[in-house]
């Protein structure tokens, strides 16, 4: 058997114990977990928030896991409790504005769409339930990806535009993204980031026809959507303000 490298075995002793301390810990006790001096789990744990495996909140000391690596926990879990738990809020969306609704999550540099609702009026040529498609070029690609720091990584690979910087940090404060027919001619979308625990999983979507759904109806719609949210216990919902 080939012998471990250092670096990379102290960074899997780091991802373990944060794991294992309930997603978030000191510098000291990482450091004393991987056997390290704290200047070397520091430089490592960089690495790591670099990557998107870590993160580090600007208020507070303490390192937890990031989007990455919790986006490859997903794919190795269950993706049947993801629907069960979301599945109340895309039935009262669509019930509330008789649209189709999506749960979207983030798989690799790619969105899944994990579930959905899909009502007879969406101008959709074929269903989504199911497919992959790329994260870049949508609203709900960019909202994921305003508030998961691997995602942001993997969208900026794959786009290289001076002005993403500027278009994740507008998602970011805003709490939601739209777009009006960027994905199909006639097709409008409006998304919410879905958090467990704190951490953000996916991301919800409504979209429709253009004529039924302008912008002001999809500013609106945002808001009502995280209100639903609060109403049933799912989720944590970020809606800080609207344009």
């Amino acid at each position: 058997m080939s012998k471990p490298i250092q670096s990379v075995e102290r960074a899997m002793r780091m991802l373990e114990f944060l794991a294992q301390a309930e997603g978030a810990a000191a510098l000291g006790a990482i450091a004393n977990a991987a056997g390290v001096q704290s200047s070397t789990a520091h430089n490592i744990l960089a690495t790591l928030i670099a990557l998107g495996y870590v993160r580090r909140p600007a208020t507070g000391s303490d390192y937890r896991l990031g989007g990455r690596i919790l986006n490859l926990a997903r794919i190795a879990g269950d993706d049947d409790a993801l629907r069960r738990h979301f599945r109340p809020l895309m039935e009262e969306t669509a019930r509330r504005f008789e649209e189709s609704t999506y749960l979207i999550v983030p798989s690799g540099d790619e969105l899944y769409y994990l579930d959905g609702i899909e009502l007879p009026n969406n101008p959709t040529a074929h269903s989504r339930l199911g497919r992959r498609e790329p994260l870049s070029g949508s609203a709900i690609g960019l909202l994921i990806a305003a508030f998961m720091p691997g995602v942001a990584q993997a969208l900026a690979n794959l786009e290289r535009r001076a002005s993403l910087t500027e278009d994740l940090e507008q998602a970011r404060q805003r709490g939601f993204a739209f777009e009006e027919g960027k994905y199909q001619s006639g097709l409008n979308c409006v998304a919410i980031p879905l958090r467990l625990h704190g951490e953000t999983v996916g991301g919800l979507c409504l979209n429709g026809a253009a004529k039924r759904l302008p912008q002001r109806k999809l500013v609106s719609i945002a808001g009502v959507m995280a209100e639903i949210a609060l109403k049933i216990p799912v989720a944590d919902l970020i809606i800080r303000r609207r344009i």
